[in-house]
């Protein structure tokens, strides 16, 4: 009989034979959404370097299915996919561009000098008072104010937050709770960087479902029915004062549904609700950095809970959410904690508490004065510990630059071995990839250069490009002492001390324009 079979047909039903003896645990419904998500990301990437990858992927997935069920059943929602993809470009019509830039944020500083973060994360300095919301020119003239805007809202909630709670404190806060991070300091976003538990700082799934969580606790006590479901229906008026970024969209459409799911039926995958969002995302929103790096993390988490053994399962969702973002994290940014995980662990005792005060403090308009000492005791709390863990944790940082075609080629091997294998043998290729970071750290040892002193001590350099240089001098117009202790395998010079140094001889001296 196997003789009157096509070559392909016989490979085929080997391989079937061969994944079922696997016991695959990746069920049919979870293979079809993502391969649906994939195709969508993979025609919305098409001129993007990252296209050859997500093809791959694609691929990957349609080969599994094909060999597991019937193929034919994927048309229908490709072809559903592909219309969808069509409307939305339609829909999609770029408007005539503005007289002038959206004001999203204002900082200010002594002498009433304030200047605006405007649309593009430039800096425009202020020469009229303007709030976000506004339209300005490029010279910091209002053009138009309108009659509201949620980012004034939250601008006016932010600046009577820092009335009750004491800055850096009061700057965490509003990042946890209304997704407000320009006013945190570059001291405290690069020791969180650093200690690698920089994801506390944006507001994501984790800071969704501890409120959701808590709130449901609350319900349950109170004997109310689908606590979790009603909890996540309470906080949707809230949702707004976040700015509603795509993260905290992601984060709260995943947990409704996982909620709705786990109180309504009584067996739910969360894989493929997160294959849903997924879709939805790449379909109607933009897929970037952060959504990449959500998924990826959450996916990681989900797929380390199948199996058995406790020990087991805990170590797995410990490691998954360092290990599933870390060839993205590699490629793009080039430096990475180790011990991230346990750093995260830690910090998390500290970081639930401090989340439900500020919500508390949020929710009682800061008019309850012992939730505000207790906030703020926390918070303060919490700043020293990402100090403490950087402190402890250090010598784990290590920067290597992987290259897109590596880091691409580890997360589709890592979707072969998941699909092919088992979900634990996903984490084979990723703690490979941690050995060649290790092994083939980008540095350079010994050089001697001048950094001007805006971009050393920037949280960007710091927790990016400056982690590469080892035992090296590097001379500054002027040094923060955080920037000493977070660069701490170099010599920072500070030119405004040390004028005897090679490199401060050679710095340009500017014109003073004078009388």
């Amino acid at each position: 009989m196997a003789k009157d079979l096509p070559l392909p047909r016989i490979i085929i039903c080997r391989f079937q034979w061969k994944l079922s003896d696997l016991e695959i645990e990746l069920p049919k419904h979870v293979v079809y959404i993502f391969f649906l998500s994939f195709l969508a990301l993979t025609v919305k990437e098409i001129h993007t370097p990252y296209f050859p990858f997500l093809f791959l992927s694609t691929l990957v997935l349609l080969s599994n299915y094909w060999m597991r069920f019937k193929v034919s059943e994927l048309l229908p929602g490709a072809l559903a996919v592909l219309l969808l993809l069509g409307i939305a470009s339609l829909l999609h019509n770029p408007s005539e561009p503005p007289l002038g830039k959206r004001v999203i944020w204002v900082k200010e500083y002594r002498d009433n000098y304030k200047v605006a973060l405007v649309e593009g994360h430039k800096y425009v300095k202020l020469k009229e008072d303007a709030l976000p919301g506004d339209i300005i020119d490029s010279q910091g003239r209002v053009l138009k104010r309108p009659s509201f805007s949620l980012d004034r809202v939250r601008y006016e909630i932010y600046r009577d937050l820092e009335g009750k709670i004491d800055y850096p404190i009061s700057s965490l806060v509003g990042a946890a709770t209304l997704g407000v991070r320009y006013e945190l300091s570059p001291a405290v976003k690069g020791y969180f960087s650093l200690s690698g538990i920089y994801h506390f700082l944006a507001i994501s799934g984790l800071h969704v479902g501890i409120i959701v969580g808590f709130i449901g606790f609350l319900l349950k006590l109170l004997r109310i029915r689908k606590p979790l479901t009603v909890a996540s229906l309470l906080i949707l008026p809230l949702m707004p004062l976040t700015g509603l970024p795509p993260s905290a969209l992601r984060a709260y459409l995943f947990m409704f549904l996982l909620a709705l799911g786990i109180e309504t039926y009584r067996k739910i995958t969360p894989l493929y609700l997160l294959g849903v969002v997924f879709l939805i995302t790449v379909i109607f929103g933009k897929f970037n950095l952060s959504a990449a790096l959500s998924f990826c993390a959450v996916g990681g988490i989900l797929l380390s809970l199948e199996g058995e053994g406790r020990l087991l399962k805990t170590v797995k969702v410990s490691l998954a959410p360092m290990l599933f973002t870390l060839p993205i994290v590699l490629n793009v940014f080039g430096t990475v904690n180790l011990l991230s995980w346990l750093n995260t662990i830690l910090a998390g005792f500290l970081f639930t508490p401090f989340l439900i005060l500020s919500f508390l403090f949020q929710v009682t308009f800061g008019k309850l004065e012992f939730v505000n000492r207790l906030t703020e005791l926390l918070g303060y709390l919490f700043i020293e510990s990402s100090q403490y863990l950087f402190f402890l944790t250090k010598w784990s940082v290590v920067h290597c630059e992987v290259p897109l075609f590596l880091s691409g080629a580890v997360m589709v091997l890592t979707l072969i071995f998941i699909l092919f294998l088992r979900p634990v043998y996903g984490f084979v290729p990723l703690i490979f990839l941690i050995l060649y970071s290790v092994l083939f750290q980008t540095v350079e040892e010994g050089k001697k250069l001048f950094v001007k002193g805006w971009k050393l001590n920037s949280f960007y350099f710091i927790s990016t490009e400056g982690q590469r240089y080892r035992n090296s001098e590097i001379g500054s117009s002027y040094v923060f002492p955080f920037s000493r202790k977070l660069l701490f395998r170099s010599q920072l010079v500070d030119c405004r001390v040390s004028k005897d140094f090679e490199i401060c001889s050679k710095i340009p001296k500017t014109k003073v324009r004078g009388r």
